[in-house]
């Protein structure tokens, strides 16, 4: 299993279009994955088909009150409408969504520190979760309780080779962002002095990169000098990444208008992985 969060301090950084794209591509290669939703915004649970998510959410496992089981759904596609104008949604195969509840997550930022343990909880519902090939764990775009646990919960692989758990992030070619970068790299050297474990920063993904301009080029280039083979190729910006979230459809399956997108994330997929992330599938597509 393999197991990472995927983290930026800075929101609109192309977070969740990272996990969702790669998620689905991965899916699509025939690999089981789950996405953990642990933003509040719950943006990737929308995108994957629970725009409104009702019973057990991502919540009830950091409370403790519920299993991942208990809450995992399969991802879906939103279709359009039947007759009686009720939506009609397509699953995704091998991929699956813990997803979260808009404003629900919230408390959370105030309960889990005041709890005995309470960071490691969702570390430990993905312990004695069902096992998958790879969880992504899509995190908040600031620092918060959450994050920290996202990234934690990426320890219960801690035992797999280099590659196979730890903390992706999203970037995009600005002095603004690139900044959130070394601060993150912080929070993971005073995870270290505090529970004992060395995350590493696996992977820089840089996203919505414009194809002109001397400013981005230079701070691709300085991304490039300080973290070399960890930058992935870039990810265009384009608008039909917002279209595609708006009618609920990954990008990947979104259609011949997001091939350009498409493959920008399956090249910082491939890049990924001859790193030795996302390790070996387990089920045939």
């Amino acid at each position: 299993m393999a197991t990472y969060a995927v983290a930026t301090l800075s929101g609109s950084a192309g977070k969740t279009t990272t996990v969702t794209s790669t998620a689905t591509l991965l899916a699509q290669d025939g690999y089981r994955v789950r996405v953990l939703d642990m933003d509040s915004q719950a943006n990737a649970s929308t995108w994957l088909g629970y725009p409104e998510a009702s019973g057990k959410t991502a919540a009830d496992v950091l409370r403790r009150n519920a299993s991942i089981k208990e809450v995992e759904r399969p991802a879906r596609v939103f279709r359009g409408y039947d007759e009686a104008d009720q939506p009609v949604y397509e699953e995704i195969p091998n991929l699956t969504i813990v997803p979260a509840a808009r404003d629900t997550l919230d408390k959370l930022i105030v309960e889990l520190p005041a709890v005995t343990g309470g960071v490691l909880h969702l570390r430990d519902a993905l312990e004695e979760a069902d096992p998958v090939d790879v969880t992504l764990i899509d995190s908040p775009g600031s620092l918060n309780v959450l994050v920290i646990a996202g990234i934690l919960a990426t320890t219960v692989d801690e035992e797999g080779p280099y590659g196979s758990w730890g903390l992706i992030t999203c970037t995009k070619p600005s002095g603004k962002e690139n900044e959130g970068i070394p601060a993150l790299e912080q929070e993971l050297r005073k995870i270290k002095r505090t529970y004992r474990v060395d995350v590493p920063l696996l992977s820089i993904v840089p996203c919505a990169v414009p194809p002109i301009g001397d400013v981005y080029r230079e701070q691709m280039d300085d991304l490039l000098s300080e973290y070399e083979d960890r930058v992935t190729p870039p990810i265009r910006r384009a608008s039909i990444v917002d279209e595609a979230y708006t009618n609920y459809v990954p990008v990947p399956i979104y259609g011949y208008r997001a091939k350009t997108v498409t493959s920008d994330y399956r090249a910082a997929l491939t890049h990924m992985q001859k790193l030795g992330l996302f390790g070996q599938r387990a089920v045939v597509a």
